[in-house]
């Protein structure tokens, strides 16, 4: 047993809190500066505390005091709060560290204690579905992630619900996505493509878009599979949505992100009915015959949690847990697509983790002869 701190206690946070409390036996604590989240994280049965999780002071106890810290906070002080957690002698596994990697700040956790970045349900689960997906070909040239998280009743006039924060959710329209095309990376706006999306998973009228969802894999994938040629993240949201959004960047509106979050932000609901899409393709070689492997899955909200913070929060949770009982090892930066190709138990332990809240993924092999 250890001691597990999660930082940030929004839906997220809450969700990893639920899980660590429900499923370990690690001593956890929660720090948060809203006392609202405080008093919901000690009615269930956590060791909370309001705090000011950027003061050093509060920092520096809180990793003091813990085996691993699980941090959930907004993206805008993610990047600075995992450093001088990490500076301070902690193991840190992170929601949104990295989602947009940067050499410069990989190279400041690159030693010392463990950090697992952007580790989550995209980027993060999709991270390992990835690599295990392409680890059963014997030569891999595509990777395709498709995910997205949705009202179940989509409504006017923007067929969308809040699951996240309002700045991150204008993020995915707005900053261009890094995707890997004949064997190069470029960036690409958002909203240049739009796909028409179909799943035996569920019925509806589906689109996707790219999205800056690769993180880590931009680095990591070519490394270990070097005929990978294409490599993407496509979001996937219902048709309507993405024809309004459209319409808002062909008149500009997409431009001024403060006006955007302020009238957006009295627009969108905060979603509570939704369900979350998940499928990750790797496409290659098997015996010389071509081959598709995929993982797909459908998640809904359940027991007062939306599916997103489910996935999300309940992932990064299992993966805590893992560094904590020193099932995943290592110093400095590991992706959890590392932590897979050095323990490939690792992906077992996830799946198994996230079945004991009935979250399930199919997983298909599929070889054409010729």
């Amino acid at each position: 047993m250890g001691v597990v701190t999660v930082v940030g206690l929004g839906s997220m946070g809450k969700a990893a809190l639920y899980y660590l409390l429900k499923h370990t036996n690690h001593e956890v604590w929660g720090y948060d500066k809203s006392s609202e989240v405080v008093n919901n994280a000690l009615s269930l049965g956590a060791n909370a505390v309001r705090a000011d999780v950027m003061d050093d002071s509060v920092t520096k106890k809180i990793a003091s005091n813990s085996d691993v810290v699980l941090t959930a906070v907004p993206q805008s002080i993610a990047d600075s709060l995992v450093i001088k957690l990490h500076d301070y002698g902690v193991n840190v596994v992170d929601l949104i560290f990295l989602w947009k990697f940067s050499d410069e700040v990989a190279g400041r956790v690159k030693n010392g204690p463990l950090v697992i970045p952007a580790c989550g349900w995209a980027p993060g689960l999709t991270n390992l579905l990835a690599v295990a997906a392409s680890s059963e070909l014997d030569i891999v040239e595509e990777v395709g992630i498709h995910v997205g998280g949705n009202p179940v009743n989509p409504r006017p006039p923007l067929y969308y619900d809040l699951l996240f924060s309002v700045e991150s959710t204008i993020e995915e329209y707005v900053r261009p996505a890094t995707i890997m095309f004949n064997g190069e990376l470029k960036n690409v706006d958002p909203l240049s493509f739009i796909y028409p999306f179909k799943t035996w998973l569920i019925e509806g009228d589906f689109s996707e878009f790219y999205t800056d969802g690769l993180s880590t894999l931009i680095v990591t994938m070519p490394k270990w599979f070097r005929t990978i040629k294409t490599m993407y993240e496509r979001t996937i949201r219902w048709s309507r949505h993405l024809e309004v959004m459209r319409v808002l960047k062909d008149l500009g509106l997409l431009n001024n992100t403060d006006v955007l979050v302020k009238s957006l932000g009295n627009v969108l609901k905060p979603g509570v009915e939704d369900f979350s899409l998940t499928i990750v393709e790797a496409k290659g070689m098997i015996n010389g015959e071509p081959a598709k492997i995929a993982f797909e899955g459908i998640d809904y909200a359940r027991e007062g949690f939306t599916s997103m913070a489910r996935l999300t929060g309940f992932t990064a949770a299992i993966v805590a847990d893992l560094v904590a009982k020193k099932a995943i090892v290592g110093s400095g930066l590991v992706p959890i697509e590392e932590a897979y190709v050095r323990n490939r138990d690792v992906l077992r332990q996830v799946l198994n983790g996230l079945k004991a809240e009935n979250v399930k993924f199919m997983l298909t092999k599929t070889v054409t002869a010729p």
